[in-house]
């Protein structure tokens, strides 16, 4: 009986099963993308076989952790140490990818055993034809069409392949192993690593060792291996992300569930009524409404499951996209597609079935055409002049479900078009630097990790055309209750320093200061003349500035100098900012700066941003998610639509006998879409709006990032609007126009 409901409207059944799909597809692929970075966390804390491993304490992420590593002798020589080995882990460009995954190690430590060559030989610190050694993953170089004796670019570098490994980690076997000195070169950091590798003594109190190592190395954070992985900030934002977009898609299909159940149970309420009638009780009827959803939502999750499966073995086939999604997929995902699934079932059916229980045998016996409980909002749309209106408010619930649905498509889209524009315009006014007319970059480097050393500065400031030239860096640290806290260093004297208004004490004179920023001297309760501890450092608060930038004033400036110590990168800095003679120049000086220096991207400081590898990344991910939000939504409507069709076809064959054209008919059916799709897409766009303000006060928020809104975002949201409804109306419209008069009159 279940089925049969179901299958009586069949493309009303088909498009929410869809609507259900694309729900939690998402679900499993993302889950799956965020297994994939556990497990490479999990593979870093404990796949070479240290029991605990030792890390900068406060550093954002184990690749922004800095240590020297002198200090290998010092954690050696503690009591129940048995052996420790050193590690880099930092990203490179390389042929495929700005984002290639470069691990460092000493081949004569015990880390680099894990490796397993299965072609070539291990890594050794004999050099080849001048070029560095490097041993490859078999996934890496597969996907690179790499073999023994190749040459494999990394930045700058030339690197010969000695060998190809395997360790059956999708991240380490995408990736690259080079010699610890190589890898610091390639990071920036020379004579430093991100983390030291400790095995202990059989029998040691492994927990008393930790407390020893932070007690003795306050700037250092002690995990053991298998918990390592929860203590990093990173893996939690990439938890929070994928779950925040799924949860979009789920909303969406909850409701569209709700709206078909609600459907449902409104056609069926003489059904329910002769039920009831014949015994039924209301527990019987809540059921079978129930088992109807549950059915509809774990059929749209098998097929959700199939398309998020697909689409993560989609991804595997991209050059080294494997390495972001495990080879073998876990049931993790797959039940928690299942469900979710089966929360929407329940969650959309919860409504329908308690309206569908609490009809009385003779109040639904006595029901025209399923229009229970809504006579007086239909009594006052026939007030309502506007014949598109009119029609679309002839079921209020049901198009109170449909805006609520294209609503959350709508304000997402606009809450992550918001943050996007918000990211673009930070990022441009954090390197603008004062007026700046040109900035530079490491070459296909990631903005957190680009490094340009101070010597090819100074040389770009000889020029003729330049007038000046400065570099500056920026960090990543926790402070307080911020997860994510901004350093800069800059040249106490320079021009770019100048666009950090002092607003309170005095400008930065000497090592040892900082400016903070008036959004986090606010979060963290400070004031000039007190004390910042940074890592292993302390610094006096000599002025609090402000630059209108979120970026900027959720963090803290202090000297180059201290900055290059703090963070490990001597005589490196992140951007350069250039000062031109004459600004018509600018074409020809970026020209001749990056034919003599190959390492540095130069751009326009007005056209910076947009040009960066990590803000295209961003607006194609804004862009994906809009698009799966508007393919929810738009299945929606469309399920909206059919279903109004379907209760109109004796007034459509009316209408046809009338003398009304096929085509008439069809600007109906469209006209009510665009109107339905423009109210949700108002309703989502103000939603939108409203959130991101409330957003913008939170501190976490408030320290780095603002959502920027303007009339080109609200144009676009509305465009978008209209162009859901005509896509949600077409295919109900042309029903409707194939509709004859006569079978249309005969339709009960």
């Amino acid at each position: 009986m279940i089925l049969k409901n179901l299958l009586g409207r069949k493309t009303r059944t088909l498009l929410t099963l869809f609507g259900i799909a694309v729900g939690v597809a998402a679900v499993v692929a993302l889950g799956a993308l965020a297994e994939g970075f556990g497990d490479a966390y999990r593979t870093l804390g404990g796949g070479s076989g240290a029991d605990l491993l030792v890390m900068q304490d406060e550093a954002l992420d184990i690749v922004f952790s800095a240590i020297d590593e002198d200090l290998d002798t010092a954690l050696a020589g503690l009591s129940g140490v048995d052996t420790l080995a050193k590690m880099i882990y930092t990203f490179a460009s390389s042929d495929a990818s700005p984002y290639f995954i470069v691990y460092g190690y000493d081949p004569d430590e015990f880390a680099i055993a894990r490796f397993r060559i299965v072609a070539g030989e291990p890594l050794s610190d004999r050099t080849v034809d001048g070029r560095r050694p490097l041993i490859l993953g078999r996934a890496a170089a597969e996907d690179l069409e790499k073999g023994v004796g190749d040459s494999l670019q990394l930045y700058e570098s030339v690197y010969r392949v000695v060998g190809i490994y395997e360790t059956g980690q999708a991240f380490e076997d995408g990736a690259a192993v080079v010699r610890l000195a190589d890898a610091q070169a390639l990071s920036g950091k020379p004579r430093q690593v991100n983390a030291f590798l400790v095995k202990v003594r059989p029998g040691t109190d492994v927990d008393r060792l930790r407390e020893r190592i932070e007690q003795r190395h306050r700037h250092l954070t002690t995990t053991t291996s298998a918990t390592f992985s929860d203590h990093q900030e990173m893996l939690q934002y990439v938890d929070a992300f994928t779950w925040s977009i799924s949860l979009i898609a789920l909303l969406i299909g909850a409701v569209g569930v709700m709206n078909t159940m609600l459907m449902s149970v409104y056609e069926r309420t003489r059904e329910f009524g002769v039920l009831r009638a014949v015994g039924w009780r209301p527990r019987r009827v809540l059921v079978m409404v129930v088992m109807e959803s549950a059915v509809l939502s774990l059929l749209g999750g098998g097929l959700g499951v199939a398309v998020g499966v697909a689409a993560a073995w989609g991804v595997q086939q991209v050059p080294l996209g494997r390495m972001v999604v495990p080879r073998a997929f876990t049931m993790q995902p797959v039940l928690q597609g299942i469900g979710v699934a089966l929360g929407l079932g329940l969650f959309g059916a919860a409504l329908p079935a308690w309206r569908a229980s609490r009809l009385t045998p003779i109040e639904a016996m006595r029901v025209e055409g399923g229009a229970a409980g809504t006579r007086g909002l239909q009594r006052a749309q026939r007030h309502v002049r506007n014949s598109a209106l009119r029609n679309v408010l002839r079921q209020p619930v049901r198009t109170l479900l449909t805006i609520v649905g294209i609503g959350i498509a709508m304000m997402s889209i606009s809450l992550m078009r918001a943050m996007g524009d918000g990211l673009t315009t930070q990022v441009g006014g954090m390197t603008g630097g004062a007026g700046a007319h040109l900035v530079g970059i490491e070459a296909n480097a990631s903005i957190d990790l680009s490094k340009i050393d101070e010597r090819v500065v100074r040389l770009i400031d000889a020029m003729p055309q330049v007038r000046a030239a400065e570099g500056f860096l920026t960090g990543y640290t926790q402070m307080g209750d911020l997860p994510f806290f901004i350093v800069y260093g800059y040249q106490p004297r320079g021009l770019a320093i100048r666009e950090f208004r002092v607003t309170e004490g005095e400008p930065l004179t000497t090592n040892r200061q900082i400016l903070l920023g008036r959004v986090a001297a606010t979060n963290l309760s400070l004031r000039v003349g007190q004390t910042l501890r940074i890592f292993d450092s302390t610094f006096k608060i000599v002025g609090i500035y402000e630059t209108g930038l979120p970026f900027q004033d959720g963090g803290t400036v202090m000297t180059l100098r201290d900055a290059q110590r703090l963070f490990g990168q001597p005589r490196k800095v992140s951007f350069i900012g250039l000062w031109l003679h004459d600004q018509d120049e600018a074409d020809a000086v970026i020209a001749a700066v990056e034919d003599r220096f190959p390492e540095v991207d130069l751009a326009q400081s007005s056209a910076f941003a947009d040009g960066l590898t990590d803000m295209q990344i961003l607006q194609a991910g804004t862009w994906g998610i809009s698009a799966m939000a508007l393919l929810v939504g738009g299945l929606g409507m469309a399920n909206t639509m059919v279903m109004s069709v379907y209760e109109r076809t004796r007034e459509i064959g009316v209408l046809r006998a009338l003398g009304w054209r096929q085509r008439r008919v069809l600007g109906m059916i469209i006209r009510e879409s665009i109107l339905l799709s423009l109210l949700g897409g108002v309703a989502g766009t103000v939603a939108g709006v409203v959130l991101g303000l409330l957003l913008n006060r939170l501190p976490l928020i408030e320290s780095f990032l603002q959502f920027e809104y303007h009339p080109a975002l609200f144009a676009q949201a509305l465009g978008t609007a209209v162009l859901l409804g005509i896509v949600g109306g077409v295919y109900p419209a042309w029903r409707a126009t194939r509709l004859q008069p006569v079978e249309a009159l005969r339709y009960e």
